[in-house]
């Protein structure tokens, strides 16, 4: 990467995490990173409307903005892909659901993406080279996950995570309509297809919040 001083955004809510990602950055040699923090959605557009990032880490797990437009990880690699399209993502997260990682490869398509728990320092460092260098870096689970195309043909959109925090908010399908701009009618076909897509059981229980909740959609 040269002597190149990196502009690089970690937008992550446990601070300790994103300490120890700056101690690991600290040490890539012939590297200098001038690095920015976010802790929370409204935090993170914040930073990318100010400054124009050669990187991004990004968790997935954040709170919510304010006005309820960002609701996680995902509504903020989209805004990037938006307003700073050169910016190169690399998620890093604790999330293993296959469903909603191949929601994000195809909606958001990030130039890194890795889960915690299969990576070490080492693997940040080699992401951060590759990713610099116009390649792509996914940590083994995620390249895993990568092979297969789809999940009985349904991958999960913004208007779908929209659906699912706000039924997780107590609110009926029949008043989502003041917050989404869709039919009720095609609320209920996406309310359909959450529950083809995220019932895994057999016994009649299926609670399409409380697996949401388990899965890390809300």
């Amino acid at each position: 990467m040269g002597s190149e001083n990196i502009k690089l955004l970690i937008i992550e809510d446990h601070k300790i995490i994103a300490k120890a990602y700056e101690t690991i950055l600290s040490t890539i040699p012939d590297s200098t990173f001038n690095i920015s923090f976010a802790r929370n959605c409204d935090e993170a557009v914040k930073q990318i409307d100010k400054t124009h990032h050669k990187i991004a880490i990004l968790d997935l797990q954040l709170p919510i903005s304010k006005n309820e437009r960002f609701i996680c990880g995902e509504d903020i690699g989209l805004y990037i892909r938006e307003k700073a399209p050169n910016t190169k993502i690399i998620i890093l997260t604790s999330i293993t659901d296959q469903a909603r990682v191949l929601s994000i490869i195809n909606e958001i398509n990030p130039e890194g993406f890795m889960i915690k728990s299969d990576i070490e320092a080492k693997d940040l460092k080699e992401a951060i080279a590759e990713v610099s260098a116009d390649k792509q870096f996914y940590s083994k689970t995620i390249k895993a996950y990568a092979n297969t195309t789809n999940i009985n043909g349904f991958t999960i959109d913004d208007f779908d995570r929209q659906i699912l925090y706000h039924l997780s908010m107590g609110e009926k399908t029949k008043d989502l309509t003041k917050y989404i701009p869709l039919s009720t009618r095609a609320i209920e076909v996406r309310k359909t297809k959450l529950k083809n897509l995220l019932d895994t059981t057999d016994n009649g229980s299926f609670n399409l919040v409380k697996s949401a909740k388990k899965l890390g959609y809300v």
